[in-house]
């Protein structure tokens, strides 16, 4: 018999966690031991209900499923999160990926997908559909030449991936022991070889680009 897996579920549609609480239960050796409706309830439970794996929306109510992941896994947590969502944009995928996700599904998959989706990502290893897979390669292959043809040196790449985790531009500074003006002046560069705008603009594209 597989080893034991503890389950928790959010999301805000009871026809979607009642579905999924139900189908788990016929598995023997999976347990279901919180369903949660919203962020607050999940965030002020999470650490004391015994759970190896977060089956998570990535619309709450209250919060949205990034903000709720980045929280939960920025400290060494033993949970790991499955996103199960009606949303599955490439970018959606990559950004939940690159913040620590480990799985991510479609809300229309079948139960023997969830299952196994369920057991990978409780050993720690990356799981998504096939036509998630796909959609990820496709991306992958077309931002290939885009990757390349953006020439960034490595002090704006070290810049870029600390904006991505969304460290201000004096804890950058402190973080590379440069000055404020330095930092500054990199993130403008940033901006103008990227074609972005703002902040939002330049983490977008380095993770639809691969850039980080």
């Amino acid at each position: 018999m597989p080893y034991m897996i503890n389950v928790i579920i959010t999301d805000d549609h009871p026809v979607v966690s009642n579905g999924l609480k139900t189908m788990l239960s016929k598995q023997q050796h999976i347990t279901v031991t919180a369903v949660y409706n919203t962020a607050a309830e999940l965030m002020a439970n999470i650490a004391t209900v015994p759970a190896d794996v977060l089956i998570l929306d990535m619309q709450l109510p209250d919060a949205n499923g990034y903000d709720i992941a980045a929280t939960i896994l920025k400290p060494k947590s033993k949970i790991n999160i499955l996103v199960f969502s009606s949303t599955d944009t490439v970018y959606q995928i990559k950004k939940m990926l690159h913040v620590g996700c480990l799985g991510y599904l479609p809300k229309n998959a079948d139960d023997e997908t969830i299952v196994n989706a369920i057991e990978a990502v409780s050993k720690g290893k990356r799981f998504l559909s096939p036509a998630l897979e796909a959609a990820l390669l496709d991306d992958m292959i077309r931002n290939k030449d885009k990757a390349k043809k953006t020439t960034l040196t490595k002090r704006e790449k070290e810049v870029l991936a600390l904006v991505v985790k969304e460290y201000t531009n004096q804890e950058i500074a402190n973080e590379l022991f440069l000055s404020l003006s330095t930092i500054e002046f990199h993130r403008t560069s940033l901006l103008q070889k990227l074609k972005v705008k703002n902040t939002a603009g330049l983490v977008r594209v380095a993770i639809e680009s691969g850039l980080v």
